[in-house]
């Protein structure tokens, strides 16, 4: 169970709540202890006091003086006083501890306060109080409202904790909406870069820190374009200078007929058309995806047209073709990744190739499967990085090592998955998977 969230909005969020919570709480507990404590021992004494002066006077009076006494208090001071109980059943009342203190220094320990029966069963707070205080040789009755003595000011500060705590949330969600537009961009844009792709320059705006780090992912994009653009250029001019020379080879060894062994003559062909076939891997590999306009692609007329134009150079191609929805994906791109594969399938494994497509919930996949000895899961990953090979896993190989790399890139490039699994019954299953959304 994860209880600290994955990011940083909510993360922050939490950490300004918790630092909220513990300064209200700090806060709180100082203003109880040196404000709303003694506050309230102030107006209990002075309560008490007033009190004690009532019964003193009542003491004196007459009882005909001690009903116009009563009367005028109820009339200036908000004090109910009567000679007896109000109608409905009483019972001592939930009052607070420095209340009934005071009240038994002045009056002593016989004194209660008492408050509506059904107040106090039900465990509601009773909001009059009746309080019976001893005048001369008898008692009167005082009522009196609960909040003019124990003010509690708890509900104010609860609505400013609660008011503080909202303006901290909408405090947090704007600052950190205008860090996270920045650092989603530079996410966006990672992932774009990632894929082959070329995203434009991430805007460096926002704090220093992010400007910062838009600005170096900025110049690291320009850097790693340069050094694609120079390693490009490297192997399209070396491919170009060996067309050449390669091209002579081919006639010389062409027209050395009935003057070499004929076995030799073809060894020496087909030396050269490998090597031929190692610029044309160098210039695919040159070759930038992300510049070609995406369409929609039917993948099934990829696959056949692929398997054609192999079969052409003498290789056995089967189609196992499913119906499978078009696809937004850049055609030459794809093509060039099946190809790929299938003459790769063809180089190593020899035999019947089959390549087949399928769609699934959310993917479409189209697979080359042959019968050859196989990739052992270990070298999976490290030969699909370009000049990778294993002749080992794939006796009598040729080529430059650049087949799977290219394949892999085209995936990429169009958010999918290359692998490559082992074929039940023996072999390879090179597997394309490409996302529906592509």
């Amino acid at each position: 169970m994860r209880l600290l969230p994955r990011s940083l909005l909510w993360r922050t969020l939490w950490v300004f709540i918790a630092a909220l919570l513990a300064s209200q709480a700090a806060a709180f507990w100082l203003f109880e202890r040196y404000v709303a404590q003694p506050r309230l021992e102030r107006t209990v004494a002075t309560f008490v006091g007033h009190l004690r002066t009532i019964s003193v006077a009542l003491e004196a009076m007459q009882p005909a003086q001690q009903e116009a006494f009563m009367a005028r208090l109820s009339e200036r001071d908000s004090l109910r006083v009567s000679a007896s109980p109000a109608v409905e059943p009483l019972a001592p009342a939930d009052a607070p501890a420095i209340f009934r203190s005071r009240m038994r220094e002045a009056f002593g320990r016989d004194i209660e306060v008492y408050a509506r029966e059904d107040d106090v069963r039900e465990g509601r707070r009773p909001a009059v109080m009746w309080i019976k205080l001893p005048a001369g040789d008898a008692h009167v009755w005082i009522t009196v409202p609960r909040g003019r003595v124990l003010q509690v000011p708890a509900t104010a500060f609860a609505v400013s904790a609660v008011g503080a705590l909202l303006l901290a949330i909408l405090g947090t969600f704007f600052v950190m909406s205008r860090l996270n537009r920045p650092l989603g961009e530079l996410a966006r844009a990672a992932v774009q870069l990632g894929q082959g792709g070329n995203p434009p320059p991430v805007s460096e705006t926002g704090p220093t820190e992010i400007r910062s780090v838009a600005r170096a992912f900025n110049q690291m994009k320009e850097d790693l374009q340069k050094g694609e653009r120079e390693r490009a250029t490297f192997l399209a001019g070396i491919s170009h200078d060996l067309r050449t020379p390669l091209t002579r080879l081919r006639l010389d060894v062409e027209m050395l007929e009935g003057c070499v062994d004929p076995a030799v003559q073809r060894g020496m062909i087909s030396d050269l058309g490998d090597m031929n076939a190692i610029i044309d891997q160098f210039i695919d590999f040159t070759r930038s995806e992300a510049s070609e306009p995406v369409a929609s692609v039917d993948l099934c007329a990829v696959a056949s047209g692929s398997a054609e134009r192999v079969r052409r150079s003498g290789a056995e191609v089967r189609c196992e073709l499913a119906p499978v929805p078009e696809l937004p994906l850049r055609p030459l791109a794809m093509q060039r990744a099946v190809e790929n594969l299938l003459v790769n399938a063809a180089r190593h494994a020899g035999g019947e190739i089959v390549v087949r497509t399928e769609a699934a919930a959310d993917e479409v996949r189209v697979a080359v499967l042959d019968r050859g000895p196989g990739i052992p899961p270990e070298m999976v990953e490290r030969l699909k990085l370009p000049f990778t090979r294993r002749d080992a896993a794939r006796s009598g190989s040729s080529g430059a090592g650049l087949g799977l790399a290219i394949a892999t890139r085209v995936a990429q490039l169009h958010g999918g998955r290359l692998d490559l699994l082992p074929r039940e019954g023996g072999g390879l299953e090179a597997r394309l998977s490409l996302p529906r959304a592509a």
